[in-house]
């Protein structure tokens, strides 16, 4: 009887045995929760408590993050342990008992890898065809992130690269972030051709609000209040808007200097384009209008040899100054609705800047940029290009029909144009600028 009741004894106490083991074995360092504690935006420093299952065995224990370049270790405190680490890693994780008993875990299988993200714009606009960087900010445990969901077949996305196929609107979609695309055929891709003259009504409401929205897009996209900015909205009337704005001699202009007071007639010292009805609201004087550009408006110049009678009605549309105050306006800057002029005198657009002669030294030289403004008597127009061979100028003359963009061979720019006025001081910031679109 007594060596039955050792032998269940020791059966018994191998059985505890083995359950305790098994428990050990298995249970002393199963995690049961990874959280964040604290993430440092500036520093990119990720506080994260580990948290292991309660084991009565073994409350002592070691976390270790590591890849090839570092490593850190925390120690437990009550079943758990506080790690801080640098994202932008793959990290392994690893608890370990005083024993050296480990086991090894993917830190990703109990965090959102993605910590930050951000579209850098809610909304953008392409036209058929077209290729734009997906532009974005995010911050991520191991530095990289997740594929992007997108709603449509308007557009695809390759590593960051969209490319718009049919005219419509898409989603692409980051977690709870949203990037609206809409593909319009209202603007084109830029290109330098011979246009229609704009029509007279040519654009719905809606569709004039949609073209002011792309233009502003344009802008911001450059930088508002920067040389590339006003550059974004010259190219943009010049080179993506589909038609020709008339040339139109102003019957006055919004500041009034010693001719009528008159606003949006011949020039539109305005945000956005003169394309829609809705937009006379915003008119301040008329002399012949209110009129959009495109319709017919009373001229009172005498130029017949291009069409222009003293009483009769031409196309609305822009002369060289009013192009010039449109685009710098436009492009976040408020010089007041100037002329042309050609030398340092009050109220013209010659006063901007440094006023140089064009001389054939300067303009082989790198200091004149697109932005700068170019000038004969009673001209002015912008320079929206440069190549090796070539200066690039939007301008509107009566003899042009309108706002277009010229090709000036570098050694003969000079031919045509005195001037320089170089806007570094006035814009202080290129932004986003390039030489060429």
């Amino acid at each position: 009887m007594k060596k039955k009741i050792i032998v269940l004894i020791i059966i018994f106490v191998f059985i505890v045995l083995l359950i305790l083991g098994i428990l050990y074995f298995n249970y002393s360092l199963e995690v049961t929760s990874i959280k964040v504690i604290n993430f440092n935006n500036e520093t990119n420093e990720l506080t994260i408590e580990i948290a292991k299952k309660n084991n009565i065995f073994n409350k002592d224990f070691s976390c270790i993050l590591f890849n090839n370049d570092n490593k850190i270790t925390g120690k437990s405190k009550d079943n758990t342990c506080i790690l801080t680490f640098t994202i932008g890693n793959v990290y392994n994780l690893i608890l370990e008992d005083k024993y050296k008993k480990s086991i090894h875990y993917n830190l990703l299988d109990y965090l959102d890898n993605t910590l930050e993200f951000k579209f850098t714009y809610d909304t953008i606009y392409m036209v058929v065809d077209e290729v734009k960087k997906l532009e974005y900010s995010f911050k991520s445990i191991d530095g990289n992130i997740d594929d992007f969901y997108i709603n449509s077949n308007i557009i695809t996305v390759e590593n960051d690269i969209i490319t718009a196929k049919n005219v419509g609107s898409a989603v692409i979609t980051y977690g709870n972030s949203n990037l609206n695309v809409i593909v319009t055929n209202l603007i084109t891709n830029p290109i330098i051709s011979s246009k229609e003259i704009l029509p007279c009504n040519k654009y719905t409401e809606e569709e004039g609000i949609l073209i002011d929205n792309i233009l502003e897009y344009k802008i911001n996209e450059a930088g508002y209040k920067t040389r590339a900015g006003v550059v974004a909205a010259a190219r943009f009337l010049t080179l993506q808007f589909p038609y020709k704005i008339p040339y139109f001699y102003e019957n006055g202009r919004v500041n009034n200097t010693g001719v009528n007071f008159a606003d949006g007639e011949g020039r539109y010292y305005h945000k956005g384009l003169y394309l829609t009805n809705s937009k006379k609201n915003n008119i301040i004087a008329s002399v012949s209008g209110p009129c959009i550009w495109g319709c017919p408006l009373y001229n009172w110049e005498d130029d017949q040899e291009y069409g222009y009678i003293w009483g009769k009605k031409k196309p609305n549309g822009l002369d060289c100054s009013g192009f010039v105050s449109w685009v710098l306006y436009n492009g976040g800057f408020d010089p007041g609705d100037l002329g042309a002029g050609d030398s340092i005198s009050n109220d013209e657009m010659t006063d901007l800047g440094e006023f140089r002669m064009l001389t054939n030294s300067l303009i082989n030289s790198d200091i004149i940029k697109a932005g700068d403004l170019v000038n004969f008597w009673g001209h002015i127009a912008i320079i929206i290009g440069i190549d090796d061979e070539n200066y690039y100028v939007a301008e509107s003359l009566q003899n042009f029909g309108g706002v277009v963009v010229n090709t000036y061979k570098k050694t003969n720019i000079n031919k045509m144009f005195k001037y320089v006025v170089l806007m570094d001081s006035y814009y202080q910031n290129d932004g986003n600028y390039t030489k060429y679109w």
